[in-house]
């Protein structure tokens, strides 16, 4: 069975295998950059390298889905000001601004941070709004294809659909403060920013349903803190109920992204309709355990990850990386893509990753 195969065959449940699928989308072009690749894959492209560690790929194929605005009256400009990077968002309804701070060492942009959040005002929201109710979405069969060949055997597609309306409000717009005061303050105008998120998603799903992807991703980053049970229960179970409604009706399969701390919220994974979560965070970097996991999930959904990025940084000895990748295997298997919770670090030791496809292949044997 090929890594392709074997990717949804979990979701199908017609294996008892387990997939090593570790995300090194940040490692390996740190270290291309800095020239610090082992010796070993310094001739490597990317995917080769998946195949020399002998793990699967995620999201190398998130393709297939082209975005634009109409009416076309959306203006997106940015402008350098010293160390602050400024992007600017100009609809009918006014301008906002994101003020971001850079961080540079010899010419090299080392880090880039929000400094100051775009919306605080019932006005600044109004022009998110617009953005949102002039985006639209076209299937694109050929981008598609063409990134799903490329990935080949080495894992299924997954496409990556949008967070949700009010996760973006924290990530993007509002920060996590704000967001909580605009909805204290300004219930009925966040009211209609989502309703015009959920607009959106229906029109993302509608145009997801014409590829032939098989897998989907909301990149909603749920936790305790962004969204609490009464957040969760409002904004969050029925985005999640509708959305893996409409997917299971035409065979598709979706999951969440919860990294960061999430026992609060755990209980609602069941209840979710969602076929599987992501990035699930065990201590000791998250708040919860293996155990309290196992009792969220059951052996209802498929989960994706579960090995702590922070055991890949050298203070952590391999033993106990494995002895942990052993137990998640013993306890969530057949119902597992093992990986890093969220990602390997720019600083992460590749060294564990290939100990854990040692692992894995005396296990239950690694796929092809």
């Amino acid at each position: 069975m090929t890594r392709r195969e074997l990717n949804l065959a979990i979701f199908e449940r017609r294996t008892d295998a387990v997939l090593w699928q570790p995300r090194l989308e940040t490692w390996i072009p740190h270290h291309r950059q800095k020239g610090t690749l082992p010796a070993r894959f310094r001739d490597l492209d990317d995917l080769a390298i998946y195949d020399a560690l002998r793990c699967s790929v995620r999201y190398a194929a998130s393709a297939g889905i082209d975005t634009y605005y109409e009416p076309d009256d959306i203006v997106e400009s940015e402008r350098q000001e010293g160390e602050r990077y400024i992007a600017t968002l100009t609809t009918p309804s006014g301008a906002i601004e994101t003020v971001h701070h850079d961080i540079w060492r010899d010419g090299e942009l080392l880090n880039r941070r929000i400094e100051k959040y775009p919306v605080s005002t019932p006005a600044d929201l109004r022009v998110v709004t617009d953005r949102v109710e002039r985006t639209y979405y076209r299937p694109n069969l050929g981008a598609f294809q063409a990134a799903s060949e490329r990935v080949g055997h080495r894992g299924e597609p997954t496409i990556f659909l949008h967070s949700s309306g009010f996760t973006e409000l924290i990530k993007v717009w509002c920060g996590l403060a704000g967001t909580f005061y605009l909805l204290a303050d300004h219930p009925a105008a966040v009211e209609a920013y989502l309703e015009a998120c959920d607009r959106r998603d229906r029109r993302i799903v509608d145009v997801a349903l014409q590829l032939p992807c098989r897998i989907f991703n909301l990149g909603d980053h749920a936790t305790n803190e962004f969204t609490p049970p009464r957040i969760l229960e409002k904004y969050m179970l029925p985005r999640w109920q509708w959305i893996s409604e409409r997917l299971h009706a035409d065979g598709r399969f979706v999951h969440s992204h919860w990294d960061g701390h999430a026992r609060a919220i755990l209980p609602y994974l069941q209840d979710s309709g969602l076929d599987s979560v992501e990035a699930l965070t065990p201590a000791p970097m998250g708040d919860i355990t293996l155990e309290e996991i196992k009792a969220a999930v059951g052996d209802k959904l498929v989960v994706l990850d579960l090995l702590p990025a922070i055991h890949f940084l050298e203070q952590y000895p391999k033993q106990e990386v494995l002895d942990f990748a052993r137990r998640a295997i013993d306890m969530f298997a057949p119902r597992l893509v093992l990986g890093i919770s969220d990602e390997i670090s720019q600083i992460g030791q590749i060294e564990k990753v290939e100990a854990i496809s040692e692992l894995v292949d005396g296990i239950c044997g690694l796929a092809d």
